[in-house]
């Protein structure tokens, strides 16, 4: 369903068809921002973030919710815009069911003024049954010639408190920090928050585990095609330099993305076609 959402913009709303979920994606960006789920005793549980702060026109990005990065990953790119241009684009309703929907982006004269070349990406958002979501993203060369992209799902996910949440399933892993701007290896048997964190985790594994003992709540995050993974919260200081996210929500998410970065860039001849896939599971502490 067609609706107006947050500052006007168009969005698209989702209901599982067994009643467990709902999800909204802004047409802008092809940004979802919203995954809710309802369980059998309780309300409805938001369990994406998006800040208070955010801007909600175009060409801004939103800051929450699950943008996507592409052509590039940060500045892992030729371009100067950090994460590439897409998640600050008009993307085109495709398709819409009752529990699903796809939106597409071309290439058009504005982006190859960015970036030379021409691809369509298709990106769907599905509800499964007993509230899991899954998300694809599609990366079709349209052209005569070959090119190489990065690209990330950014998910943001609302926790009760960011020093009350940690990412399990990293464990001896190599990855870059950008914080530090250095090569590591995680040692430890959760990710855990005490500063900022910003780390790439090169060749990660499926699923990752996001803990919230605040909440008492588990997001299980499984992923096909991304072989990298992201964590990402920029704590007190950084935060306070953005405007559309302030001093305070810092304390309210944790990204943890889905990427194709570190582990090298995708190079698809004309023609050829590259899908990831992520999928998004909440359970209880305890039960995961």
């Amino acid at each position: 369903m067609m609706q107006a959402g947050a500052g006007g913009l168009p969005t698209v709303v989702l209901r599982a068809a067994d009643g467990s979920a709902t999800a909204t994606v802004h047409q802008h960006g092809a940004t979802l921002t919203s995954w809710a789920v309802s369980g059998a005793e309780k309300e409805e549980e938001e369990l994406l973030f998006v800040s208070p702060l955010a801007v909600f026109a175009p060409p801004k990005a939103i800051r929450g919710g699950a943008p996507i990065c592409f052509p590039q990953f940060g500045s892992l790119g030729p371009l100067k815009a950090q994460h590439g241009f897409a998640r600050n684009m008009e993307w085109a309703v495709d398709e819409v069911a009752g529990d699903s929907c796809s939106l597409v982006l071309c290439s058009d004269a504005a982006t190859r003024a960015e970036w030379p070349h021409h691809f369509k990406l298709t990106m769907q958002v599905s509800l499964l049954p007993n509230g899991a979501l899954q998300q694809s993203l599609r990366v079709l060369n349209t052209g005569d010639s070959p090119f190489e992209f990065t690209t990330a799902l950014h998910t943001y996910f609302r926790v009760s408190d960011v020093s009350k949440a940690s990412v399990v399933g990293l464990k001896g892993l190599s990855y870059f920090d950008n914080a530090a701007g250095s090569l590591a290896t995680d040692d430890a048997d959760a990710v855990t928050f005490t500063g900022e964190v910003d780390r790439a985790y090169i060749g990660a594994p499926s699923p990752l585990k996001l803990v919230d003992l605040g909440r008492g709540a588990v997001v299980m995050v499984h992923k096909e095609g991304f072989q990298d993974a992201v964590v990402w919260n920029p704590w007190e200081a950084k935060a306070a330099g953005m405007a559309d996210l302030g001093p305070e929500h810092w304390r309210g998410f944790v990204c943890v993305e889905v990427a194709q970065a570190r582990s090298g860039a995708v190079t698809l001849a004309p023609g050829q076609d590259w899908e990831g896939r992520l999928r998004l599971e909440r359970d209880t502490l305890g039960e995961s």
